[in-house]
């Protein structure tokens, strides 16, 4: 899960479908007015895939209600659709939908989906686009601190005493595999396809984690958004270790 699949109330679970549909490159905006011929409709989630020939409008519909939506729900949401002239429509329910609901949209534009398989959907999109993003830029001095060569960082390491110097060559002995790793994992950022090669269950990756790098590295997030926070933070931590060593950031 990219975040917690239960929001709290519908303004949680709209605000969550538009935070992840701009996140995989979606330009979607909350409580969007669309004129139609019956008159003014409010969108709750409205996006446009700009980087499609098309543009791709996607109407979305959330309902975080405690019990699985109707059909009736189902058909509203068919002329909405039609009258906005989305090409995608999307509805996003806590709790599912009955069997009639799924049986009317079965070979139409729309989808009927909880907002775990909302997730579950984009995800791989979503590590792309934004995990591994983020994850390379919370590493890029790390990265320049500890990779094999670099001749800025060696110009500064050589005005440095023996002390300092030791001190250099101790937090990169413990830290430089780790970095390697979420750099080589963050290279998927730049493949052509959206296929990542390196997608675990979160609590795997937590564990390879520890396994691989000791208790320093034990995480505590659920989803995968609060981890790359967490890791994130972490790679800022070590990386003014670093920086204290040379005296400031000698890559700023």
């Amino acid at each position: 899960m990219i975040e917690n699949p239960k929001p709290s109330d519908w303004k949680e679970l709209q605000s969550g479908v538009c935070r992840i549909l701009n996140e995989v490159g979606i330009a979607a905006e909350t409580e969007k007015s669309i004129e139609t011929p019956r008159g003014t409709v409010e969108i709750d989630v409205y996006g446009v895939d700009e980087s499609s020939v098309e543009n791709i409008r996607y109407i979305v519909e959330c309902k975080n209600w405690g019990n699985s939506i109707p059909q009736t729900v189902v058909h509203a949401f068919t002329s909405v659709l039609h009258e906005t002239g989305g090409h995608i429509g999307i509805l996003i329910s806590k709790e599912g939908f009955q069997e009639g609901a799924l049986s009317y949209i079965q070979h139409t534009n729309i989808v009927a989906l909880t907002y775990a398989e909302f997730q579950e959907r984009y995800f791989k999109l979503w590590y792309v686009k934004n995990f591994c993003v983020e994850i390379l830029v919370a590493i890029d001095d790390l990265l320049q601190y500890v990779e094999p060569i670099n001749s800025r960082r060696q110009r500064f390491l050589n005005e440095l005493d023996d002390e300092k110097k030791s001190e250099y060559e101790s937090l990169s002995n413990q830290y430089q595999v780790f970095t390697m790793v979420m750099a080589m994992l963050s290279v998927d950022k730049f493949a052509k396809s959206h296929e990542p090669t390196a997608i675990f269950d979160i609590e795997d990756f937590k564990s390879r984690l520890v396994d691989n790098f000791g208790a320093e590295f034990q995480y505590q997030a659920n989803y995968y958004r609060d981890l790359v926070v967490e890791i994130s933070d972490h790679a800022s931590q070590i990386t003014e270790k670093f920086h204290a060593v040379f005296g400031r950031n000698i890559f700023a």
